[in-house]
């Protein structure tokens, strides 16, 4: 049983979130991924120094193509105003003409902000097979 009565209605609407954020790159949704992601989104491997502009524009210009993502294992914790989503992927991406595929452990960071959840930060760490 969780400590807040709506910590489980945040969580459901995180995973919601998250996978808008999926389909919103698989289909080079730029204006979903503005919406989700916060205006200083950073993302740490393996597309590191990317923030919110460069990423969205590799998305919307085809120099970022998610060609494939199976998320399963989706977790999400709610520490007041900040949550943390794991998930184990699945995927094959090419990033300016570099294929990325494997399978990885996501880290995807939230923060309440002016009374909305932004994804401000994403780490993909590769699992070794």
């Amino acid at each position: 049983m969780s400590e807040h009565p709506d910590t489980f209605e945040i969580e459901q609407y995180l995973r919601h979130m998250n996978e808008e954020w999926v389909t919103a790159m698989t289909k080079r949704d730029g204006d979903t991924l503005n919406r989700i992601m916060a205006d200083d989104f950073v993302f740490s491997y393996p597309l590191e120094g990317d923030d919110k502009a460069q990423f969205i524009g590799d998305c919307v210009s085809g120099d970022l193509t998610v060609q494939h993502i199976n998320r399963e294992q989706v977790s999400v914790r709610v520490f007041g105003p900040t949550a943390i989503l794991t998930a184990r992927d699945t995927s094959h991406w090419v990033y300016h003409g570099r294929e990325i595929s494997g399978q990885y452990k996501i880290l995807n960071v939230y923060s309440k902000r002016d009374g909305e959840w932004k994804l401000c930060a994403l780490q993909a760490c590769p699992i070794n097979p």
